[in-house]
């Protein structure tokens, strides 16, 4: 679990849009990772195909400025 301001929980996991990414990827999907904010990096390998962090309303209900929550340690 990383430091986070977004609590890990089912409503916020539901409204992410993670998988809706482009960088988001089979081995994502796969074990149905998602809400990077608040659960932290993956494991998976990945390209950067672009990020949509901004348009996320779980990022912008908690003001997040930070992007790519998939590939970096999260400390909001």
């Amino acid at each position: 679990m990383t430091n986070s301001i977004v609590p890990d929980i089912e409503e916020n996991a539901s409204r992410c849009q993670c998988p809706l990414c482009p960088t988001y990827n089979e081995c994502m999907e796969y074990d149905d990772q998602r809400l990077f904010c608040s659960r932290g990096n993956t494991e998976c390998n990945l390209d950067e195909e672009g990020c949509i962090c901004g348009e996320c309303p779980v990022w912008k209900e908690y003001m997040i400025k930070s992007f790519y929550y998939c590939r970096s340690s999260l400390k909001i």
